[in-house]
């Protein structure tokens, strides 16, 4: 984790301008959401004039929003970063801009809502106006406040029908960016998704994964082999979810079939990548007559179609080597800035990049953001 010193100006002679590809919003109550849902849903949520503490967290007694089954010992988020007025750090826009903005030098930022989804839960009526709510109180709280804040939409992604009608209430709005569709238990491939695709491809509108599901909801997706015990652990082993879901997306004939569609995997980590491009190469050399929909090599489509979030980075022995990764991949133009604003183990400073030849880092910082999110 980059501990950043808020006192410590930044070296404008050394950074570039930075498109920072995960800042998490935050509520500071569910009852924000209220002006923005139907009463039914209220009622079903325990929240505006239909709130009932009693019972509320022991069995059936009331509604319990989707929590991680995982808790982390210490702080998910920064304690340094509580708002002026003592808030949930990340729920202050005007705040944000001055603690992250101002200091990096930062030309946009890319909201991905950090209070979580519902995209596992089990009732999906519910996530379809949770995350309508949603888009529309990020829309309105934050990307009017400040020409800087990009937004992507949350979908209810159990239900493909219900994201295809969302994209196209709101996903044409200006400063929506892409489309938050969370991981759960049904692989990227599988043509269940396929409408989704077909209009964000459209649209011209990325389809972005990040961490949430993973941790909560029925309908999460499974850690390889089961669930972790501890959330050092289940941290540890998001990698293998986006390393399978690229494998579903190559294999399938997504990335075929979407030629222009952009996958952004955020918080996952990328030094897995060569290992994923290599074994894919060699099994498809073997195996094509299988999948004769996979034209090109895996690891072509892969550079291609996917970008990766450079948050949490992976930290090698030596700081070059994981340069000498990069390039073995050749994924330069592969990777995003990602802050992961406010939460403990993000990465907040240019300089963690230091052993980053410059032309990698112009690409890193902006230009390969910039490309995949159309800005």
């Amino acid at each position: 984790m980059a501990i950043v010193d808020p006192q410590v100006p930044v070296d404008r002679e050394t950074v570039t301008d930075i498109i920072d590809c995960d800042v998490h919003p935050y509520l500071n109550s569910l009852e924000e959401l209220t002006p923005y849902m139907d009463e039914s849903i209220q009622r079903l949520m325990n929240i505006g004039r239909f709130e009932k503490k009693m019972l509320k967290n022991m069995n059936a007694g009331a509604f319990d929003f989707p929590k991680s089954r995982y808790n982390n010992p210490n702080y998910v988020l920064r304690l340094d970063a509580v708002t002026p007025d003592g808030g949930v750090p990340g729920s202050d826009p005007e705040f944000l801009t001055q603690d992250l903005f101002d200091r990096f030098h930062t030309k946009y930022g890319i909201l991905n809502v950090g209070h979580g989804s519902m995209s596992a839960y089990h009732n999906v009526d519910m996530a379809i106006s949770y995350s309508s709510a949603c888009n529309d109180w990020l829309y309105d709280t934050w990307v009017e406040s400040d020409p800087r804040y990009k937004m992507t939409m949350v979908v209810p992604t159990l239900d493909p029908t219900a994201t295809v009608r969302e994209i196209e209430r709101v996903g044409q709005k200006s400063g929506i960016v892409g489309i938050n569709l969370q991981n759960v238990n049904i692989p990227l491939g599988n043509r269940f998704f396929w409408p989704v695709y077909q209009i964000a491809e459209e649209y011209g509108l990325p389809i972005v994964l990040h961490p949430d599901a993973e941790g909560s909801g029925e309908y999460a997706p499974t850690q390889s082999v089961g669930p972790a015990s501890t959330y050092t652990e289940w941290h540890t082993t998001l990698s293998l979810v986006a390393q399978r879901q690229i494998m579903s997306l190559v294999c399938e004939g997504v990335l075929e079939k979407f030629p222009k569609l952009k996958f952004v995997f955020v918080e996952y980590g990328f030094a897995w990548l060569p290992s994923v491009m290599w074994r894919l190469d060699k099994n498809w050399k073997g195996l094509r007559d299988e999948i004769p929909w996979v034209k090109m090599l895996p690891s072509d489509y892969i550079r291609r179609n996917i970008r990766l979030g450079t948050q949490p980075m992976e930290e090698s022995f030596h700081p070059k080597d994981i340069v000498s990764l990069v390039q073995m991949a050749k994924a330069e133009d592969m990777l995003v800035f990602a802050s992961d604003y406010p939460h403990w183990d993000g990465e907040y400073s240019p300089k963690v990049f230091a052993a980053f030849p410059d032309d990698m880092k112009r690409k890193i910082f902006y230009d390969n953001a910039s490309q995949a999110y159309r800005l």
